[in-house]
């Protein structure tokens, strides 16, 4: 039994987290993806994973929204964050009411996870982005507790990610306040962990790093001009822009997204969380006073609970409301699905050969050097067959 096709799976754990008989777990496919996986000896045939499943039962939204340009007062988080630091007002807003705060942060490998923060202190943990599918655990059912004993809790994710935490709840609580997130597509955990070996062989003997930044604003963020950032122990450092670190290039290129994320049903200006943050690029074209190459936050508000905490926060912060029509110019992620590189296959193949350095591969499928075998010659004729075909449907 399937809940739905791999391909339109989103790996949001809502079916593993409710199945009553205990019967779904969620097992990587050979791309280093989760989906779920459903023992048959003990399914019950309740179909409730289905009834559950947002892919399956997404949810009309008539909301009335509106689009902010924000930049957090407090420079020093500001510069710690992917854009304008929007998150992190809200998040100490929720922990000074004695509330919880649920976000991504990486462990000591760096593999990415759903984590609970409940001090200040502890926040840093869930800034800066994260480039690949987090682990989202049993985190589901520890909001859910915390929601019915009454705390706040403030959930940041992809927009999959709350539709299936909705989904999960199967109600409204008044106590809940979802953040998600712009996202381009969700990178696999096992193309991240194998770039993370690459880097530390390439740059320090194997040893991983103490820091990683993939969105440092040390080279500055205005007109796309953030760089990647791998900090070691010894001081050693490797910084280079998106454009030139080949983990970025093949993510920005669509070589390591999830299938889900080419028919993304929870794009639009319309979402189920209370806000919707992102980069607000192309700021420097729309209001020059919203830019100070320090990172802007593109912020949408989609409900009056939002509006209520933007009121009570906008003190910390710098806003000014702008045409949402032209808020997404320059950010398309925000209304458009990604087109999955047709040399995906290839790319897997050749990571899982192990027979190349990460660089070389990533090189050779988006064509700037040509393997022996000629390969690429192949695979880019074969790609642009696949092109002309889909535009003939």
């Amino acid at each position: 039994m399937k809940i739905t096709e791999n391909e339109h799976c989103v790996g949001c754990t809502a079916c593993a987290n409710s199945c009553p008989e205990h019967c779904i777990t969620m097992e990587s496919d050979r791309e280093g993806f989760y989906y779920p996986q459903i023992d048959e000896k003990k399914c019950c045939n309740c179909n409730y994973c289905k009834k559950i499943c947002p892919v399956l039962n997404k949810k009309k939204t008539n909301k009335e929204n509106h689009a902010y340009a924000i930049i957090n007062k407090d420079n020093k988080i500001r510069m710690e964050s992917t854009s304008g630091g929007f998150f992190s007002v809200v998040a100490m807003y929720i922990l000074k009411k004695q509330g919880i705060v649920v976000g991504a942060e990486y462990d000591k490998q760096f593999n990415v996870n759903h984590i609970v923060v409940e001090d200040i202190k502890n926040l840093y943990k869930l800034r800066g982005a994260k480039y690949t599918q987090s682990n989202l655990g049993t985190i589901f059912q520890i909001i859910k507790e915390n929601l019915v004993n009454g705390r706040n809790v403030l959930f940041s994710g992809t927009s999959c990610q709350v539709a299936g935490l909705k989904n999960f709840l199967g109600k409204k609580y008044e106590n809940l306040l979802c953040i998600d997130l712009v996202c381009h597509g969700v990178p696999s955990p096992k193309i991240w962990e194998e770039y993370i070996k690459y880097r530390a062989e390439q740059d320090n003997k194997g040893i991983y790093p103490e820091l990683i930044n993939l969105r440092s604003k040390k080279t500055g963020w205005s007109n796309y001009s953030y760089s990647v950032q791998f900090v070691y122990n010894n001081g050693k450092e490797y910084l280079k822009s998106s454009g030139e670190d080949p983990f970025m290039r093949a993510f920005i290129s669509n070589l390591s997204i999830r299938s889900s994320c080419a028919e993304c049903k929870f794009r639009g200006i319309d979402r189920d969380s209370d806000f919707t943050l992102g980069d607000f690029w192309g700021i420097w074209n729309q209001d020059k006073s919203m830019d100070d190459n320090k990172g802007t936050s593109l912020v949408y508000v989609h409900t009056k609970k939002a509006m209520q905490v933007l009121n009570d926060i906008k003190e910390e912060v710098s806003m000014k409301e702008m045409d949402i029509d032209k808020s997404w110019i320059e950010n398309p992620s925000v209304m458009k699905s990604v087109e999955l590189h047709c040399n995906k296959n290839l790319f897997y193949e050749e990571i899982d050969k192990k027979e190349k350095e990460f660089k070389v591969i990533v090189d050779e499928i988006l064509g700037e050097i040509k393997n022996e075998n000629n390969n690429y010659t192949k695979s880019k004729i074969s790609c642009l067959v696949h092109r002309f075909l889909k535009r003939r449907r």
